[in-house]
């Protein structure tokens, strides 16, 4: 099983180069899912493998559905699943639980093999991931579907920095393969929010951001600010400052998001000079036009969350 990623660190010539081609065809994840991998990754292959790979492909990669070691054969990867079913259990801090699903916030210095396995599994479908082994200065953030008492399901993650001198409340964000369409991202996403408020902080995902990234942040971004400028208005007047603070997304995030919503106004101020403002009817006509229901309650319920 390739539980050996634990000698390995960022400095090796194993990360030089992860993601430079897609030698990896197929992943079978756990029992019941396979699917196309998106991206490859050579520090999934030792020195030699690697020259092996340089020119061919490896048809299928196994990977644990639960503790994301790998191996390229299936009858490892069968007898490893036996064991792990019955043994393994999503490590870290119980953080949030409400329903079917928990999310549980894993140190990568205090579980380094299990952070390691799940880094290199994120490099085959985010193409910037390229962290595999240092994650000693990461915290993981792992959605898991409780689909029954004994069956539970880690369905993606977050990480993010435990000391970000921008702030950054996210540095990777991935929803694995079979379970996206089903809005966890935004929830994952959400909940970093959350976290930098419960914090003080007003946070910002590390940029920059790949192309579907942008567009999943601007969606969470726009429906929450057009979801909060109700709700925190006072007088007809409301700031930027007023929406970061309500929502702990950072201004510059802000005033990007108003913008490609095309909600800012300029008006004659008194004396005559330009003012800007947040129209009203363009965020009721933004909101109406996609359909998005403003009143619609939080994807996370902050009364759920457990502080550790």
């Amino acid at each position: 099983m390739g539980d050996s990623v634990s000698s390995k660190d960022d400095s090796s010539s194993a990360n030089t180069s992860v993601a430079d081609s897609r030698n990896i065809k197929t992943v079978v994840f756990g029992e019941e899912f396979e699917f196309d991998a998106w991206y490859g990754c050579s520090s999934y292959f030792s020195e030699d493998d690697r020259k092996k790979y340089a020119t061919s492909i490896v048809e299928r990669l196994y990977v644990c559905n639960r503790c994301f070691k790998y191996t390229s054969k299936g009858s490892e990867m069968g007898q490893h699943l036996i064991t792990c079913g019955s043994s393994f259990s999503t490590p870290g801090t119980l953080v949030y639980q409400y329903n079917q699903f928990s999310i549980r916030q894993v140190d990568g210095g205090t579980n380094k093999l299990y952070c390691q396995c799940l880094s290199l599994f994120a490099t085959l479908f985010v193409e910037t991931k390229s962290v595999c082994f240092a994650v000693d200065r990461f915290k993981f953030y792992i959605l898991v579907h409780h689909v029954s008492s004994k069956n539970q399901q880690a369905v993606g993650f977050f990480s993010k920095e435990k000391l970000s001198w921008d702030d950054n409340n996210l540095a990777c964000i991935l929803i694995f393969p079979p379970f996206q369409g089903q809005g966890f991202g935004q929830l994952l996403i959400e909940f970093s929010y959350q976290i930098s408020i419960l914090e003080g902080k007003l946070g910002s995902p590390e940029k920059p951001l790949s192309d579907h990234g942008r567009n999943s942040y601007l969606r969470y971004w726009c429906t929450t600010i057009a979801k909060t400028i109700p709700r925190i208005e006072h007088e007809g007047k409301i700031s930027i400052n007023d929406i970061s603070y309500a929502t702990g997304i950072r201004q510059d995030d802000v005033f990007e998001t108003l913008q490609s919503m095309n909600v800012l106004q300029n008006v004659k101020a008194a004396g005559g000079e330009s003012a800007m403002i947040i129209s009203r009817e363009r965020i009721a006509a933004w909101a109406t036009k996609r359909n998005i229901n403003l009143q619609a309650p939080s994807l996370v319920d902050i009364n759920c969350i457990i502080v550790p």
